[in-house]
């Protein structure tokens, strides 16, 4: 027995010895010894069988976990390099490859095929990185084609967005491109020059020094390009002509020269493209509403009669002809200065024919009803700069600039024709023309200097901001009115109208970061800003006597200023014990003072004190070497609100929905929790994301609605028919809203498909008034995504998606005004090339909409259909002949849901047309003689330069 048991020990420890598990490191380089992130790193035993397989970081690092005691190979691939084989003997606990160099590969970028499995993405933190080579479309696809193969990415509108928001920015190798404009490098970039799509919350430039985030994130997604190909040109240029006398042409073209890039856009087309993004009309529009419960245009909704949106035509829909043109620039001066700058151009006239229907709340049950009839033409002309200047003073000094200039010109005529009923009983109707012209302007600019000290963690920041945007213009309004409420009224106006609106701003702020201990440090900051506003709105009624336009209406006519001003200190505390877990907090005071001074047509002058606490608190902790991430934000913020709606005078571009401002306004204060939770498994290509947040708000700007029929006080002075309605902005409690969002991805490996679901619910409580009753309407929607998109090859391609949505609306007022509704989409995009240069290109779409006001209800298909003929060597042009709305059922519906009205609509939409086609690509790259300039910070995402 005493000579069994050594025995038994000794095979017990060989057993222990034998089963413990090792990890391997390495990194995957250049020659020159850039990174190479996305880089296929696969694991295999000698004899060739695969072990794992994984993709290298964005600094090119990859990990091997549990691997057993032995030898094996690393066999490492990247597009437009040969291929890496190293053999390694596993006996410690680590093994690090150290740095392992590939060397250009003289193989035709054509001919390199792929064989192995690479992973769909991988996980950095709260960084999602899409590998390319996992996702197969079409050689002349674009980068959006690719994007939209992508869990988690999908296109909504028009607009394209990535784990359930909408994305702001579109950066190229951690660069902006185009500016602000999302689709301008997803429509122009080649698929085939991506490597790699990173998907991430962008932070401010001071909160990414500091490492005190602010929490004022957007979504970003940042295209890193393929390492052969950053030295080329490439573009494309295409035209057609069709029936209708349709047309369009255009073409991209980018120079690639390491570091220095400068790409061009242009297009012009009648058929409904538009390449330009909201801030191409926010010089006309100013902030784009920074009071909730807006107005859609002609009178309807919260904004005052000074608002620059009543002055504008308003145009949904319709028919657009459009004419742009784009210019960016990037590149590095010396090793201190970075540069972006870009210029764009866009010109469209649209035409819309909408149809509408409101149906008002009250406590008596269905309140009134609105219907109209509108047509529109609208001429939109702009012209937008942006910029950046990023300067690397010295080690511990720093700079970045970011100017934007905009300039809007816009006019439109719109003719209306309209009626208000309450049950069987017609109230009123109106028939009119009106017209606009107004020109916007609108400069921002953004300085930050940045000081790093001696001790590390111990920084300073200064910030400045500031801004200008003067609007100017004039409207006329031609109106015929009918009042039946008490017999027959007829008023007939005839009105011209001037503008002048102007808004500056400045604000400074101070950031001081202290290091306590290895693991935690402390910030304060103090911020400084002062906004001024004024409007000057003069209405004048036509005069029999003189002929003109000289009769000041004071009814309609107003002189308004404001000037608000904000101090707000605070102290923040950051705890990092390791690289996965962070615990930040801020605790902020915010003192604000707003006074408003009315000079016409009486003098009235208002001031209110605001004194808020503003907190701020986040954790992020990563989870299995940063594979998947858990984010908690809780952060809090105030809401000013605009001009438009403190300016206390009636709009009456729609003579039956009058609307006016408010002086008496409050800010609103407004808590927010967000909380999310992503993951991705990439040796099994799995993605999940999870998000869910939630916002409170008090005294939220919601609009109150008031009938004349009712004799409300709130009319007293003001000369209005029994037919009238009147909205105003009110503060009330009470705002709530809660988002979700789930998305999974999985490669369909039978299929050779990937396929991912989403799943979505969004409530909202909106407050509203409707004559001294207070509305809560409830509002549930309940939605989800089925995608399943081919990796089969680059000759065929297709992509199957549905997505039902569910609303429900409960309004507190009145529950017959109860309504629920549903709307589906689904759509058939296949792509093949059917013989050698054929190609068959087919898209379906299948929208229903039920629920909805009578004649909105709709059923019907979209069907687009070409058949095309590759040219040229490489395949590189194509003639095409295409048809739109091949059933000619197109149609363009919507619905909104406020707290006081449901509204349905329908507006005119692009039908069947014939176009034939002609698109050639441009290709020309220096691969395998490309320079690695600059290449370590164009691989990595923006934050990590």
């Amino acid at each position: 027995m005493k000579n069994i048991l050594p025995l038994l020990l000794f095979f017990s420890c060989l057993q222990i010895i034998s089963a413990q598990n090792f990890t391997i490191t390495g990194k995957a380089i250049d020659l020159s010894g850039a990174a190479l992130p996305g880089a296929h790193v696969a694991l295999q035993y000698p004899w060739g069988e695969e072990v794992a397989v994984t993709a290298a970081e964005n600094n090119g690092r990859f990990f091997f976990k549990d691997v057993e005691q032995g030898g094996y190979k690393v066999e490492i691939t990247y597009l437009g390099f040969d291929k890496l084989v190293q053999e390694v003997t596993v006996n410690s606990d680590h093994i690090n490859m150290g740095n392992l160099s590939l060397a250009p590969g003289a193989t035709n970028l054509n001919e390199v095929v792929v064989t192995e499995r690479i992973p769909m993405a991988t996980q950095e933190g709260d960084t999602t990185s899409f590998n390319a080579d996992a996702f197969k479309v079409m050689k002349d696809a674009s980068a959006e084609e690719l994007l939209e193969k992508m869990p988690t990415i999908s296109m909504q509108d028009g607009k394209i967005q990535a784990q359930g928001e909408d994305v702001k920015q579109v950066l190229v190798d951690g660069r902006p491109f185009f500016g602000n404009d999302p689709s301008a490098a997803l429509k122009n970039l080649p698929a085939e020059v991506v490597q790699k799509i990173q998907v991430y919350d962008q932070s401010s430039d001071q909160s990414k020094f500091t490492g005190f985030d602010d929490g004022n994130t957007s979504k970003t997604i940042n295209i890193i390009t393929r390492t052969g190909m950053q030295n080329g040109q490439f573009g494309k240029i295409y035209g057609g002509y069709g029936s209708d006398d349709k047309y369009q042409t255009g073409g991209n073209f980018n120079f690639f020269n390491g570091d220095q890039r400068i790409s061009i856009i242009g297009m012009s087309n009648n058929i409904n493209i538009q390449n330009f993004s909201t801030d191409d009309i926010l010089g006309v529009t100013g902030s784009g509403g920074r009071g909730r419960g807006g107005s859609r245009g002609r009178g309807r909704g919260g904004h005052g009669g000074g608002s620059v949106n009543n002055f504008l035509v308003n145009q949904q829909g319709g028919i657009a002809t459009t004419n742009a043109i784009g210019l960016n620039y990037s590149d590095k001066w010396g090793k201190t200065w970075e540069v972006t700058g870009s210029y764009f151009f866009n010109n469209s006239n649209s035409y819309s024919e909408e149809f509408l229907n409101q149906q008002f709340v009250d406590a008596n049950g269905l309140g009134e009803v609105y219907a109209e009839e509108a047509f529109t033409d609208t001429e939109n002309t702009n012209h937008r700069l942006n910029g950046k200047i990023e300067i690397e003073i010295d080690s511990a000094n720093s700079i970045i600039m970011r100017p934007s200039l905009s300039l809007q010109l816009n006019n439109g005529t719109s003719t209306t024709y309209g009626l208000s009923s309450f049950g069987t009983e017609l109230l009123s109707e109106t028939n009119n023309l009106y017209a606009s012209d107004l020109t916007g302007l609108n400069f921002n600019n953004n300085l930050l200097w940045r000081h790093r000290m001696k001790k590390k963690g111990r920084t300073f920041s200064l910030n400045v901001s500031s801004g200008y945007s003067p609007k100017d213009g004039d409207s006329r309004l031609q109106s015929e009115n009918a009042f039946y409420s008490n017999g027959i009224s007829i008023d007939t106006l005839d009105q011209k109208a001037t503008l002048d609106v102007n808004s500056w701003n400045v604000a400074t702020s101070l950031n001081y970061t202290e290091p306590i201990t290895k693991t935690s440090q402390l910030m304060l900051e103090y911020r400084l800003s002062y906004q001024q506003e004024d409007s000057d709105k003069k209405t004048f009624d036509y005069s029999e006597e003189t002929l003109e336009f000289t009769d000041l209406n004071n009814q309609l006519s107003n002189v308004f200023s404001n000037d608000y001003i904000t101090h707000r200190g605070g102290i923040g505390y950051s705890y990092r014990p390791n690289r996965d877990l962070m615990l930040m907090a801020r605790a902020r005071y915010q003192h604000a003072e707003l006074a408003n001074d009315q000079t016409f047509p009486q003098m009235l002058e208002t001031g209110q004190s605001f004194k808020n606490f503003v907190p701020f608190a986040m954790l992020r902790y990563n989870i299995n070497g940063r594979e998947k991430s858990l984010r908690v934000y809780y952060r809090t913020s105030t809401q000013l609100p605009s001009i438009e709606q403190l300016q206390n005078v009636v709009d009456n571009t729609n003579p039956l929905q009058l609307s006016i401002g408010n002086p008496n306004l409050n800010q609103s204060y407004s808590n927010r929790l967000f909380i999310r939770y992503q993951g991705t498994n990439a040796e099994k290509s799995r993605v999940f994301y999870a998000m869910l947040s939630g916002t409170l708000t008090n005294d939220y700007i919601a609009n109150a609605t008031y009938f004349a029929r009712d004799d409300h006080p709130v009319f007293d002075g003001l000369e209005v028919q029994p037919g009238t309605q009147l909205t105003q902005p009110v503060n009330l409690d009470g705002y709530r809203n809660v988002r979700s969002y789930i998305t999974y991805g999985v490669p369909v490996s039978a299929l050779k498909s990937n396929f991912s679901l989403e799943l979505n619910y969004n409530y909202s409580r909106s407050p509203g008034q409707i004559g001294d009753d207070l509305n809560y309407a409830n509002n549930h929607t309940y939605g989800t995504g089925l995608t399943l998109s081919s990796n089969i090859s680059d000759r065929i391609d297709f992509t199957i998606a549905a997505r039902p949505s569910y609303s429900k609306v409960n309004n507190t007022l009145q529950t017959s005004s109860n309504t629920e509704y549903l709307s589906q989409t689904t759509r058939v995009k296949f792509n093949w090339i059917i013989v050698e240069g054929l190609v068959l290109r087919n898209e379906m779409a299948h929208q229903l909409y039920t629920g909805l006001s009578d004649s909105f209800n709709d059923n019907y298909w979209l069907w687009n259909f070409g058949l095309g003929k590759k040219l040229f060597k490489n395949e590189r042009g194509e003639i095409t002949l295409t048809v739109n709305d091949l059933l000619n059922q197109n149609r363009n519906i919507s619905r909104t849901v406020t707290e006081t009205y449901i509204e349905d609509s329908r507006t005119n939409a692009l039908t069947r047309f014939v176009m034939l086609n002609f698109t050639y690509n441009l290709r020309h790259f220096n691969t395998g003689k490309e320079k690695a300039r600059g290449k370590q910070d164009g691989m990595r995402a923006p934050w990590m330069h």
